[in-house]
């Protein structure tokens, strides 16, 4: 087989403009591509499915829905994402009119998931997993590796027949790596961490959220150290002690993910990638991301766009 199953569906041209597109892995997993805008207010409603955990990822604007039988609506900003396993109820949602919805969603098949719970992680860490993720739904941010992976899943249909497929699954798995690890680590690990207080791994991880958010104009250590009312010798320790870098190393390495990203999904030049990650000099981003990637921005985007 040398083309790739992917099925593209146009939004109806009375309704709205846009294209939902999806692939189903040789595993049942589904990836799926959402852009679109309706003309008026769009309600939409389905079943979510028993059979899958999903992971939704909101990339432009924010959409609440509400499940049946529950009196609260879930909601999600732009740049959030959430996991959830299917409840086999009617969600129902209202799309706003004239407005552009961006959305990418990972379906992996709950026998896929409990498989690699169980292929690759302890007792204690599953039992962890299962409470978090299949009972209730768990928000995190979307950060700049989770962007890059992004933009990398597309090249998939570079590659022929199953090697294709081998690739988007490589990359499927790689994104519910580091989702996983964003949305649980800190949960499992928190015995690891008993020289911390509650409180001051709050912070530090509200610290990280604040970065993560604003990624070219991250406050400094003190000023952030400020924003989560916490000293900043707890800050830089207790910080370098959860996530393994210093929050500079972290600034930079996800500084880096997200130039990464932009060089493979946009039509962006160097120099701006490097003004939006927060380079005002674009050697200094060449020096830097070279030492992380191996080649220089320019040739990282040559070498990536395979003929």
């Amino acid at each position: 087989m040398d083309s790739h199953q992917t099925i593209t569906i146009d939004i109806p041209a009375d309704m709205g403009t846009g294209i939902i597109s999806q692939v189903v892995t040789k595993q049942g997993a589904v990836f799926s591509d959402w852009h679109m805008n309706y003309y008026s207010d769009t309600n939409v409603q389905g079943i979510s499915s028993e059979d899958y955990v999903q992971i939704l990822f909101c990339l432009n604007e924010g959409v609440s829905w509400n499940i049946a039988d529950q009196q609260q609506s879930i909601e999600m900003q732009q740049g959030e994402s959430c996991i959830y396993h299917g409840h086999g109820k009617m969600e129902r949602l209202c799309y706003s009119s004239k407005s552009d919805f961006i959305f990418k969603n990972v379906k992996i098949p709950l026998s896929y998931f409990n498989k690699i719970l169980n292929d690759y992680f302890e007792d204690s860490e599953i039992d962890a997993y299962e409470k978090k993720l299949l009972n209730g739904i768990s928000k995190v941010s979307i950060t700049p590796y989770m962007e890059h992976i992004f933009a990398e899943l597309k090249d998939f249909t570079n590659y022929r027949g199953g090697l294709g497929y081998l690739f988007l699954e490589s990359k499927i798995f790689e994104l519910l790596s580091v989702y996983l690890s964003e949305v649980l680590e800190l949960s499992i690990l928190a015995t690891n961490y008993l020289c911390i207080s509650k409180s001051d791994r709050d912070a530090i991880v509200e610290a990280k959220r604040i970065i993560d958010s604003q990624l070219a104009f991250a406050p400094g250590c003190e000023e952030l150290a400020r924003k989560v009312n916490i000293s900043t010798s707890k800050l830089t320790k207790g910080f370098s002690s959860m996530f393994g870098m210093s929050v500079h190393a972290y600034i930079i390495d996800q500084r880096l993910e997200k130039a990464a990203g932009l060089l493979l999904e946009s039509n962006l030049n160097v120099s701006q990638v490097a003004t939006l990650v927060g380079y005002s000099k674009p050697s200094n981003f060449a020096a830097a991301f070279k030492k992380k990637y191996g080649v220089i921005p320019k040739n990282y985007r040559t070498e990536n766009m395979i003929g």
